[in-house]
């Protein structure tokens, strides 16, 4: 009975990578080619205005809610205002990115946060 469980499990989790791997493909896809090439500016034509950024050791790092990858509406009470103080959207509507830019404001990293399905 053990090994069901075990079997099952394993093929959840499986399914469940294969998901995510797929989400980070696009956004390889997407952002590898701009890694030293493009600037703060051209990303946010393709990400939108980031969230927040703040300055690292040696780069500025800025996170990035996009919903690039999906086609799900945003609720409207989750939709950030002009109006309203800081941006409380959750996570699980969002694909969070961090983008690393240097001095010039050329991206140099990226990484994945979080990865919704």
């Amino acid at each position: 009975m053990n090994w069901r469980i075990f079997l099952f499990s394993l093929i959840v989790f499986n399914v469940m990578m294969g998901c995510t791997q797929s989400r980070v493909k696009k956004y390889q896809g997407l952002l590898e080619p701009l890694v030293g090439k493009a600037s703060k500016v051209e990303v946010q034509k393709l990400l939108g205005n980031p969230n927040y950024c703040k300055q690292e050791s040696r780069y500025e790092k800025c996170e990035y809610r996009s919903a690039f990858s999906q086609n799900h509406p945003v609720p409207d009470m989750f939709r950030k205002s002009e109006t309203s103080g800081p941006d409380l959207s959750p996570y699980e509507y969002f694909d969070v990115l961090h983008l690393y830019f240097d001095a010039f404001h050329i991206l140099r990293e990226w990484e994945p946060i979080v990865l919704m399905q």
